[in-house]
């Protein structure tokens, strides 16, 4: 078990890489508690959970709306869950979202922290404070920045976690080693059978490593101002993929960093060697690299993205591997980059 300490101006989240479930109850200190998950969480690890209102929403990313926040606050309302209470998310990436901002506006901010089942949740979604909901498709354009009082990631939970989404949550382990730590990128390269396999000691130091860099992160940059977009790296053509084809965030992610991989060739920022490693490494953990997508539906997604500007957008790109830069584009210039990408690839 490893723990890191999150400290913001205001807050303060321990994060314990390694804990279990059964000792959350000894984390709540006072008041009552309503638990938020999903039913898929549920069905293995109900008999586990601590005493509390248990309100259960469906796995994945279309419970992220303003109708299921709008059920959770009805049945916190009915509960007479107030501000001396506490809300507990177990769940994924999807369950913290959800659980963090439904915690974040009733009644103005109820305290809460999570258990993260999923890898995705346990190496990103769960640490930093944002959490958020979608609108009409269009990935957290409804937010808060809020940190939880603590995260616990058990790796045993990772156990009954659906295959495909665990490989999905390794892009993320990926993301962090291609941004800003080339020795979680070799890590990843020297490990990946052992990380497909879900070796137990390489799992851990994986989490471990992840959560430490999102963590500094953070710290540097709470409200996403400037070096937290970093972290963003692939994102903006994630969440367009998600929006066209309905794929996983993990597959859209991995796709995404392809791309902005070949944009930071055609930037003249990385060599096309590094660009080709890290698409190779993507593709030996099983993830995919090569869509096929429209680039006008990309560019059409990519202008109701949140951290676009006027006509331009910051896109994240890499200097090398290990290094990423914050490179402002004009959206238009953008498409025609897209545009010669995949015309030179068919």
């Amino acid at each position: 078990m490893k723990t890191i300490e999150l400290k913001t101006s205001k807050d303060h989240c321990r994060i314990i890489i390694g804990g279990i479930l059964k000792d959350v109850s000894g984390l709540i200190s006072k008041g009552r508690l309503a638990i938020i998950t999903d039913q898929n969480v549920s069905h293995f690890y109900k008999n586990s959970f601590p005493n509390g209102l248990l309100i259960e929403i469906k796995p994945g990313e279309k419970s992220k709306t303003s109708e299921t926040v709008d059920s959770i606050y009805e049945k916190l309302l009915d509960y007479e869950l107030d501000r001396r209470d506490f809300i507990l998310g177990i769940g994924g990436g999807v369950v913290c979202d959800v659980a963090g901002f439904v915690a974040s506006t009733y009644m103005r901010g109820v305290r809460f922290g999570f258990v993260a089942s999923s890898l995705l949740a346990q190496v990103d979604a769960s640490i930093g404070g944002k959490n958020g909901i979608n609108l009409k498709g269009f990935k957290n354009i409804i937010g808060v920045i809020k940190q939880p009082e603590f995260i616990i990631s058990d790796l045993n939970m990772l156990k009954t976690l659906d295959r495909k989404e665990f490989i999905s949550g390794i892009a993320e382990v990926i993301k962090y080693g291609a941004i800003m730590d080339k020795n979680l990128f070799e890590y990843c390269e020297s490990h990946s059978r052992e990380i497909i396999n879900m070796d137990p000691e390489i799992i851990e130091e994986m989490v471990f490593r992840s959560a430490s860099n999102k963590v500094k992160l953070v710290q540097m940059d709470e409200y996403e101002s400037g070096e937290r977009m970093k972290l963003n790296y692939g994102h903006t053509f994630a969440h367009a993929l998600e929006k066209i084809t309905g794929i996983s965030h993990g597959e859209a992610v991995a796709n995404g960093m392809c791309i902005a991989g070949a944009i930071s060739v055609s930037e003249g920022l990385l060599s096309e060697d590094e660009a080709n490693r890290l698409k190779s490494l993507i593709q030996v953990m099983g993830l995919p690299v090569d869509m096929k997508i429209d680039p006008v539906d990309i560019s059409r997604a990519i202008r109701k993205d949140k951290k676009k500007s006027g006509n331009m957008i910051g896109l994240i790109l890499l200097r090398k591997l290990g290094g990423s830069v914050i490179h402002n584009i004009d959206i238009d210039r953008l498409g025609n980059i897209l545009n010669d990408l995949y015309s030179n690839s068919k």
